[in-house]
């Protein structure tokens, strides 16, 4: 794979930085974080670029807190200024990184996404007896800082480029030389990247029916048990020794009683919700209403928001769950969808 060069001049180019600016402040614009950058934002937007040009960008100073949705994790979250460089960098890097992703790794990118990876599943599991789903055990703060380093060098060659990526991966870590944080926008590039090599190594040397990858969650597809047995055992140890990863206990099923997978319960007659997740809608919906019975949001803002919810479960059987919720609605807040 030829490695690129010359993508140091298009990070640094002003029109760049102020594209990265706009996307960094969607939906934080009245933060008082980019009120105050904004006072002076030439004057801030001409620092950054020389900060990059010179290469003292001064990574780190994360803030952090916990979530519980959909699992407890720990988000962190750079200051203002370094989430503009970050968009500076990968609105250039971003299709250099993208370049070893199969065409079915489905987490983060455009035109892919949460619906067609389960819908892809679904036409794997009608076509095919046999599937094991892998987990990789705690991945973002399992991810191996020099074996990231060692995968960026063989997609760039621009040094500067690889001086800033290392000054990124090196600012957090959860042990010494592991962990990328969740909350940086390269984060989720470098994640999915990081396993792109074993997407490889999946389909052309063990050569499954059928795979696909959202992030850390993946699945095989094969004519029988045994293949995929043996197919996972060389999984465990490649992770081992070149990702330094351990995997979570493998799911090997049938594909008639069905594929639990990113929410869904993924049958050949059908998708469906699983139970946790119709638990997560629930609450989701009591949060919406609350925060309308409270004055928090609007009505519009509400039903805007309760249309989001169903649109994310829009794939599975559902009729009759979305109906109970919408009656829900009516009967306690007349809330319309």
């Amino acid at each position: 794979m030829k490695r690129k060069n010359f993508l140091f001049e298009r990070i640094v180019d002003y029109n760049n930085i102020r594209l990265a600016f706009l996307k960094a402040i969607r939906g934080n614009s009245s933060s008082s974080q980019v009120v105050n950058y904004c006072q002076n934002l030439d004057k801030n937007l001409s620092l950054l670029r020389t900060k990059l040009l010179t290469l003292n960008c001064g990574w780190g100073e994360y803030k952090s807190f916990l979530i519980t949705d959909p699992k407890l994790r720990t988000i962190s979250t750079a200051p203002f200024e370094q989430r503009i460089m970050h968009h500076a960098i990968m609105n250039i890097l971003e299709p250099v990184i993208e370049r070893p992703l199969i065409d079915h790794s489905y987490a983060c990118r455009k035109g892919k996404g949460t619906h067609a990876a389960v819908l892809y599943a679904y036409k794997q599991s009608k076509a095919n007896p046999y599937f094991v789903k892998l987990d990789v055990r705690k991945y973002f703060d399992s991810i191996d800082h020099e074996a990231l380093k060692t995968q960026l060098r063989r997609l760039i060659k621009d040094t500067r480029v690889i001086y800033l990526f290392d000054g990124i991966i090196d600012s957090y870590n959860t042990t010494p030389g592991k962990g990328v944080p969740i909350g940086n926008l390269t984060s989720q590039f470098f994640a999915n990247m990081y396993l792109a090599f074993l997407d490889h190594y999946i389909l052309e040397q063990l050569r499954p029916c059928a795979y696909c990858r959202y992030m850390d969650d993946f699945v095989l597809w094969a004519a029988s048990k045994e293949q995929l047995k043996d197919m996972f055992a060389k999984i465990v140890n490649y992770v081992k020794e070149n990702l330094k990863l351990t995997l979570k206990p493998p799911v090997f099923g049938n594909a008639v009683s069905g594929l639990p997978f990113l929410g869904f319960l993924i049958k050949k007659k059908g998708i469906y919700l699983m139970q946790k997740s119709k638990r997560r809608v629930k609450e989701r919906m009591s949060e919406i209403s609350a925060s309308l019975y409270t004055g928090v949001i609007t009505e519009e803002k509400a039903a805007e928001r309760v249309r989001s919810v169903f649109a994310a479960i829009n794939l599975a059987r559902t009729n009759r769950f979305r109906r109970i919720l919408c009656e829900k609605g009516e009967r306690t807040l007349g809330l319309t969808v």
